[in-house]
This record gives C-alpha cells, sequence and structure tokens, in this order.
C-alpha cells in the first residue's frame, strides 16, 4: 500500500472512530426513549383491553343476572380466554364485596374513576387488575379482569429489542455512508496531492484553482503564495553569491596581479620573499573564497526556481582537464581524461563546480609524479563522474569524515581548507546523485566516483 492509500485509509479510519461513539450513545439514549415511550403506548392499549373485557363481562352479568348468578357461582372458574395475549383472570361481585363469579383472590379495585386501575401482588406475582362498575335496579356489579404484569413487559422488552436493532442497522448504514462520502469527498485533494508530489523540487509554478473544489482553493492560494516566495528567495540567494563572487574575485585578481609584478620588479629583490609569501596567501584566500562561494551556489535553496538541462559530462570533463593542465605540468602530475559520450539533466555550472573540486584536491594532496586520470561514462545504465589518481589515498576510516566541512586528514599537505568534498556531496546531492570513495587500482591511491540515478544518463 502506497503512501497516498494508507493516508485515505487513515482518514477514513479516524473519522469513523471519532464518529463511532457519539453515534451509539445516540443510538442507545434514542432506543431507550423510543422504548419508554413504546412502554406508554403498550400499557394504555392493554389497559384500554382490559377496560374492555370488564365492561363486557359487567355488561353481561347484567342481561343475564338471574341465571348468571347462579351457574358462574357453582362451575368455579377463574379464567377468560385472553386471544393472542393469553388467558386473563377475572371475578364479579356485588355492591356488598360479595363474590358472584370467577376468581375469589381476585379484589375489586375502587378509586373515583370508572373503570379503575391498579397493580396487586397476588401468589408471588404482580397484577393489573381493570374493574368496571355497573349500577342496576336490583344492586350494582363489579366486574375485575387482571392479567400478570410481567406479560406486559415481554411486549415491551420485544419494542426494546427491535428498536436497538433498527437503530444498530441505521448507525451501520450512517457509518457506511460517511465511509464512501469521505471516500469521494477526498477524491480532489488526492488529486491535488499526487499533482504536487509529481513535480520536481525546482517546479514553483502556481496550481491551477479551477480544478480544485471550492473549499480547497484557500489551500492552493497559499500554496502558491508559497511557490512564488521560495522563487523570489532563491532568485535573491543567486543574485547575492554572483555579486558577492564579483565583488571577492576582482580586488582579489588585482592584489595577485600586482604582487605578480612586483615580485618581478628588480627594485623589490630585497622584498621578494616576503611578497611571495603573500602572494601565497592571497592565492590560498582566493581558493577559499571561490570555494565558499561554489558551496553557496551548491545550496539547494538557492536552485529552487533553475530548471535542469541536458549536460554533456565529456565537455565538462574536457573544460576541467583543460584548466588544470598548466597547473599540473608545473606541479609534476600528470594529468589525462578518458571520456565517454554521455549527458545527463543538471546544472552545467554546478557539475563544472563538482569535477574542478575533485581535480584540485587530487592535485593539491598528491606528491608530484602522480597519476591523475578524469573519466565520465555510463556503467549499468548510470552515468558516472570519477577521478583516480595512484596518490597516497585516503584511509578507509576517514572516508566518511572527509566528507564533512572543514575537515582535513591529519598530515595532509597543502594548504587546503576542507570543503572540496563537502562542495562535491551538496552537488550530487542536488542531482540526486550518489558519491563513493574507493581505493585506486591496486589499491593504491583513492578513485571518487559520482554516480548519477538511472534516469538522468542519456547516451548521445
Amino acid at each position: 500500500m502506497d503512501r497516498r492509500s494508507e493516508s485515505k485509509t487513515s482518514i477514513r479510519r479516524r473519522l469513523l472512530i471519532l464518529l463511532l461513539p457519539p453515534l451509539l450513545a445516540l443510538m442507545i439514549a434514542a432506543g431507550f426513549a423510543n422504548s419508554r415511550a413504546a412502554m406508554v403506548v403498550v400499557q394504555a392499549a392493554r389497559d384500554q383491553r382490559l377496560a374492555q373485557m370488564a365492561r363486557t363481562l359487567a355488561s353481561q352479568s347484567l342481561m343475564r343476572r338471574s341465571g348468571l348468578t347462579a351457574s358462574l357461582s357453582t362451575s368455579g372458574g377463574t379464567w377468560l380466554g385472553g386471544g393472542r395475549f393469553g388467558p386473563l383472570r377475572y371475578a364479579i361481585r356485588d355492591a356488598s364485596g360479595r363474590l358472584v363469579a370467577g376468581d375469589p383472590q381476585l379484589a375489586a379495585v375502587q378509586t373515583e374513576t370508572n373503570p379503575s386501575f391498579a397493580d396487586v401482588p397476588l401468589q408471588g406475582s404482580l397484577l393489573r387488575i381493570a374493574t368496571y362498575r355497573t349500577g342496576a335496579p336490583d344492586g350494582p356489579l363489579m366486574a375485575s379482569v387482571a392479567e400478570p404484569e410481567d406479560r406486559r413487559w415481554t411486549s415491551g422488552n420485544f419494542i426494546l429489542v427491535s428498536t436497538w436493532l433498527v437503530d444498530f442497522i441505521q448507525v451501520d448504514i450512517t457509518l457506511l455512508l460517511v465511509w464512501i462520502a469521505v471516500h469521494f469527498g477526498l477524491q480532489p485533494l488526492l488529486a491535488l496531492r499526487r499533482e504536487i508530489e509529481a513535480r520536481s523540487p525546482r517546479d514553483l509554478q502556481p496550481i491551477a484553482g479551477n480544478s480544485v473544489p471550492f473549499e480547497v482553493r484557500p489551500l492552493v492560494d497559499a500554496l502558491n503564495l508559497l511557490f512564488d516566495l521560495l522563487h523570489e528567495a532563491a532568485r535573491s540567494q543567486r543574485q547575492f553569491v554572483a555579486d558577492t563572487a564579483h565583488q571577492l574575485r576582482t580586488p582579489i585578481a588585482g592584489l595577485l596581479g600586482n604582487l605578480e609584478l612586483l615580485i618581478r620588479d628588480c627594485g623589490a629583490v630585497e622584498l621578494r620573499d616576503r611578497l611571495t609569501a603573500l602572494h601565497d596567501g592571497m592565492t590560498r584566500l582566493a581558493r577559499s573564497a571561490n570555494q565558499l562561494l561554489a558551496l553557496a551556489r551548491a545550496d539547494p535553496s538557492a536552485n529552487l526556481a533553475e530548471p535542469l538541462q541536458a549536460v554533456e559530462l565529456h565537455a565538462i570533463v574536457g573544460r576541467i582537464v583543460e584548466l588544470n593542465v598548466s597547473r599540473a605540468a608545473d606541479s609534476g602530475h600528470d594529468l589525462g581524461a578518458d571520456a565517454g559520450a554521455v549527458s545527463v539533466m543538471g546544472s552545467a555550472r554546478l557539475l563544472e563546480d563538482l569535477l574542478g573540486n575533485l581535480v584540485d584536491n587530487a592535485l593539491t594532496y598528491t606528491p608530484a609524479g602522480t597519476r591523475i586520470n578524469v573519466q565520465c561514462g555510463v556503467t549499468g545504465g548510470k552515468a558516472f563522474l570519477e577521478v583516480e589518481d595512484d596518490g597516497p589515498g585516503i584511509p578507509e576510516p576517514e572516508r566518511v569524515r572527509v566528507r564533512q566541512r572543514f575537515y582535513r586528514l591529519p598530515g595532509a599537505v597543502g594548504h587546503g581548507s576542507g570543503l572540496g568534498l563537502a562542495i562535491v556531496e551538496e552537488i550530487a546531492n542536488l542531482h540526486g546523485a550518489k558519491v563513493f570513495i574507493e581505493s585506486g587500482p591496486g589499491d593504491r591511491g583513492v578513485r571518487i566516483r559520482v554516480l548519477f540515478p538511472l534516469s538522468a544518463a542519456r547516451q548521445p
């Protein structure tokens, strides 16, 4: 599962987790409220049924009073048919409370209302009794009908369970609808994310706002503003580096030229040693200034808005070797090149800084007579730049530390500043390349190879 799918799943999961507790609480509360309301309706309906049966029983007793009294009093029956609700207990009493028919244990309920209702315990169970009073010339009758209270709760529990079951189904359907809505609602945001992820770090063009929902447009506007600020900051930094390079190099070059003239002047023989030392110091200053400016140029923030172009590595090898041929001859080094035709997507000026620092390090830190070979080409489908020599080399434990800024090998010759390989590392990272430091041919010297990513290599 890729990062986009993980993110979308995580959002859906968080929403479902956040929605589930309140929905369950709402379901329980709604189910309880509905069941209570249903119980009130059930109680009223069953009370009405009891009252109706008591009223019917009293009417039949009046109509057949003379014959009914004898038959009911001798039959001993105490139950009435209750239909689908089960049998009901009954009792018929006269005005004095004497049992006419039915259950002798079932007392009549007398309240101000007619019919009257009451909950009466009898034989370990709770009965709901309805009593209807009817008047007659020869004396009133009281008909009572009762049913166990647990039958009412059985109906109520059925309503409660069915209500909660329906609510549970509704919660499931709600969560499913939320999941579907989030899935399709996130599509514009995921499309925006894919567009941003597909961009190069140097692509600071604004995002089209008409392709996103109205709610996301403030985010797109904020991103476009950020792109504008980054573009302006990168442009300002590049301009600053260029201005600084011009302001430093011009006076330093003028000072070096004047010092060389003074050293050659016959009238300055007594000061020649001091002038030579000053010239060497100015040369080191110029070199350090150039390396610091190269390091500033290699900073990623200064290259955000610079588009990558196809750069021919063999052309860069030719220029750098040509620039250092005279220096190599003066220092007694054997400088050569083996350049295969290959190009990569990158910045020509930064790749020249990269290779220039590798060659400069080789010339600075190896003794006279050292062979230095500069190569470029393709290996394993990947483009590479390489400088190897048969000098003293770099001990394996130090090959990580020499990449750090201002670090020099203990006992190293020359007057380097320890920035060469740091610059190489920065520029390589900017191009997505890797720097490998290995031993040279026959385990002598050092080979420093910059291997570019597979997609960057292009062979003419």
